[in-house]
């Protein structure tokens, strides 16, 4: 039985659980030697430009490796950074332990500089608390150990110097397994409305989202002669080419004439967060499969099942008889995919977020591409033709912050994607106000040399903000600005960069920036002339 300092532990336990890099700003005192513990366990060790960046960062891997991610800062003014990164990571579900250094109680007997009451800023953001772990190994084990699986939830961990250095005899304790309903009784309810409907619509939400369950969603959606729409985080769980595949689901009006086509809605792995905050538009009977309840909620489903879908999807798809699918023919599902889609296509004299999204996607993800990047997709207007149009294939292909929707997400979520995956590398998609929010992680794509393109829809605004101010008609609020040379800025950290002002330079630009590798960025002046009409047809 071995004797080790608790910071070797946790290392270890991570990097079982499939932690393979660990992102942070460091300070002195133990963020120092957190690194170098990482570096002694052999896992690479990224210095990010801002806390909240590296948050996300170590999310993202998490979310990518089906495990933990880990984070750090220094305490006071480096944890106050972090909290943005820590909403996002609680609202979007990623799996982010943040460390950061606390005065043990000797010193705060006598000292206030950069002295705040650090478990009491971050609780707000984890669940009622719970993940606020003492530094201990029981305490990182019933997280690593929660259910469902996989991690879904932050959590954070203030230890002084004393907790860190303190040695621990026991061997490593196993996870927990989670207890699971007994299906059949479970499932009996689903299976009687499910049999019975003759159009039953399905929304594919993030639970869904993992590459091992994708085929069995496919299954049960085609066992019932369904459609299917999947929300922002889940793309990918249906491919885009797939036939019964309708669209993006956001709770908003563009969906509307194809889920009221149906006669019952299956919710699948659908959590809430990812909803824009309107109403239930629906009155149709609704069954829901999750792994957990979430409250609030939109509505009470007639029947659910909270399992495993793992264990529930097959269990489901067994049990219902064969259809012909005759009820709902594929080409009707065409036909609404079809008007979803003309929905979300601009026009301009310029160039457009739709034609910017096609170009991009014809060049980086053709279908004879054999690792097509991942991609990283912020918040914004440009959001909507990206969400949309790209030709996602399996879960977790597109990446977008869509519980907290926080800007300044698509270039961190696309380092820890291209280290996580460096042959397929990612393409960041972000407007240039999310991109002034994080212009400090091009220096972090540079140090790593990351395999990470940058698309920059540069409008010189605000866009989606500027909308909803026209909506209203205020007047000017200062939203716009001048559009800065963003190929010039990334081009002093050593990027291959392009500016592109109309189709034909974008198109010229996106094809070579794919046969590339390495830090890359496109400087595309985008015309947001669009948007509006965009939004419009989207949320109504």
């Amino acid at each position: 039985m071995s004797d080790n300092a608790f910071l070797d532990l946790l290392i270890d336990r991570l990097r079982a659980a499939g932690l393979g890099q660990i992102y942070g700003v460091p300070g002195g005192g133990s963020s120092l030697d957190l690194m170098d513990a990482a570096r002694r366990a052999e896992l690479e060790v990224v210095i990010a430009a801002r806390e909240d960046a590296a948050v996300i960062m170590a999310g993202i891997a998490g979310v990518l490796a089906e495990g933990p991610g880990l984070a750090f800062a220094t305490r006071g003014p480096g944890l106050a950074s972090t909290l943005n990164g820590l909403a996002a990571a609680a609202l979007d579900r990623l799996p982010a332990l943040l460390i950061s250094e606390y005065a043990d109680a000797n010193e705060r007997a006598y000292a206030s500089h950069q002295w705040i009451d650090q478990p009491a800023l971050v609780k707000p953001l984890l669940r009622a608390g719970a993940e606020l772990l003492t530094a201990d190994p029981e305490a990182v084990d019933a997280w690593l150990g929660q259910t469902p699986r996989p991690l879904r939830r932050p959590a954070a961990m203030f230890p002084d110097a004393s907790d860190l250095a303190r040695r621990y005899t026991a061997p490593p304790a196993p996870a927990k397994a989670g207890s699971t309903p007994a299906l059949g009784e479970a499932l009996g309810p689903l299976v009687d409305r499910l049999a019975t409907s003759r159009r039953p619509v399905f929304l594919v939400g993030l639970e869904a989202a993992r590459p091992a369950l994708a085929p069995t969603v496919a299954a049960l959606v085609e066992r019932a002669g369904g459609a299917a729409l999947t929300t922002y985080m889940a793309a990918g769980t249906l491919a885009h080419d797939d036939p019964r595949w309708i669209g993006p689901f956001t709770g908003g009006a563009l969906e509307q004439p194809a889920v009221r086509s149906a006669d019952l809605i299956v919710m699948v792995g659908l959590d809430p967060v990812e909803l824009i905050p309107r109403p239930w538009a629906y009155d149709l009977p609704v069954i829901e499969l999750a792994e957990e309840t979430h409250a609030p909620h939109y509505l009470t489903p007639a029947a659910r099942c909270i399992a495993p879908l793992g264990e529930s999807l097959p269990a489901l798809t067994a049990a219902l008889p064969s259809t012909d699918g005759s009820a709902w023919p594929l080409a009707e599902m065409a036909e609404q995919r079809a008007r979803m889609f003309a929905g979300l296509d601009v026009a301009g004299d310029g160039l457009t977020p739709s034609a910017a999204i096609a170009i991009a996607a014809g060049a980086f993800a053709a279908k004879d591409a054999a690792t097509p990047p991942r991609l990283t997709v912020d918040a914004g207007a440009h959001m909507f033709s990206a969400c949309a149009q790209w030709p996602v294939r399996a879960p977790r292909d597109l990446l977008i912050s869509n519980g907290l929707a926080t800007m300044g997400f698509a270039i961190p979520a696309a380092i820890a994607a291209a280290l996580h995956d460096p042959a397929r590398g990612a393409l960041a998609v972000t407007g240039d106000g999310g991109a002034l929010m994080c212009l400090g992680e091009l220096k972090t794509i540079a140090q790593y040399d990351a395999n990470v393109c940058v698309l920059m829809f540069n409008d010189g605004r605000l866009s989606l903000i500027d909308i909803k101010r026209e909506a209203r008609q205020m007047a000017d609020l200062g939203l716009a600005w001048t559009p800065p040379d963003f190929a010039a800025v990334a081009a002093g950290f050593g990027f291959q960069t392009w500016i592109a002002e109309d189709p034909d330079s974008l198109n010229a630009a996106c094809r070579e920036a794919a046969a590339g590798r390495g830090p890359r960025l496109i400087d595309a002046r985008i015309d947001a002339a669009g948007y509006g009409d965009q939004i419009k047809a989207l949320r109504g």
